[in-house]
């Protein structure tokens, strides 16, 4: 069976413009998704990211957010999933790992040590989150360093950028290369399009690789804030 992909939508946050795109109308407050993709089609079904659980401002949920219903949805319950895929550990990627039981959690080496001691700004890092991950979920976070491939057909790329050790997710699918981006870009167009980094980063020359191998790989461009990506997969990507 073939791999498609389906992004969930589960929460949303109010930002600035300019935080999604450098220097794009900044003054403007916007409402972005909050976006984790579900991966059907092999031996389990796969999330990259889990979305954020525990909401603050500037984050709001709906009943229909939630990883349950979002799961059903799809005919899934929590314990279906076999495999998390983290781009990265800001609070809003890694908030429903310890809901979903039977998930092996990849994450890259050096961006499980940074987020003991991260930089600006704190609100990020979610500390509970971050301890379960060094505590409880242990046994089940498998560590990698640099690109491997996760599954058939669904592979790592460390970028670094947005965090020192992100990662973006390739996924094949019938229709072409898909890039699950992560947040080295927050609006496929025109953070892509146009080649422009979003408004937080860690490390700019990183972020404007990453924009590069992006537009030079993928048939398919999934951030993780983007809106659009509901209006261009109203049915996944397949």
């Amino acid at each position: 069976m073939a791999l498609e992909i389906h992004p969930l939508r589960l929460a949303d946050v109010g930002l600035d413009a300019s935080f999604r795109v450098w220097g794009m109308t900044p003054g403007t407050q916007v409402t972005a998704p909050c976006t984790a993709y579900l991966v059907l089609g092999g031996e389990t079904p796969v999330m990259v990211d889990t979305g954020m659980a525990t909401i603050f401002p500037p984050f709001a949920q709906t009943p229909e957010q939630t990883l349950e219903a979002s799961l059903a949805r799809h005919g899934l319950e929590p314990g279906d999933v076999g495999l998390v895929v983290h781009t990265h550990l800001h609070a809003d990627h890694i908030g429903y790992d310890d809901a979903l039981p039977e998930a092996r959690i990849v994450i890259q080496r050096g961006e499980l040590e940074y987020a003991a001691d991260p930089l600006f700004p704190d609100f990020l890092w979610n500390p509970a989150d971050l301890a379960k991950l060094n505590g409880p979920l242990r046994d089940r976070v498998e560590i990698v360093d640099g690109d491997v491939e996760v599954a058939p057909g669904i592979r790592t790329v460390r970028t670094g950028g947005h965090s020192p050790n992100h990662q973006m997710v390739y996924v094949d699918v019938p229709s072409g290369q898909a890039v699950i981006t992560g947040d080295n870009v927050y609006l496929a167009d025109p953070g892509v399009t146009q080649g422009i980094p979003p408004g937080y980063y860690v490390n700019l020359f990183e972020v404007a690789a990453a924009l590069e191998r992006i537009k030079a790989d993928a048939v398919h461009v999934l951030p993780m804030h983007d809106e659009t990506v509901y209006e261009r997969y109203p049915d996944g990507v397949r």
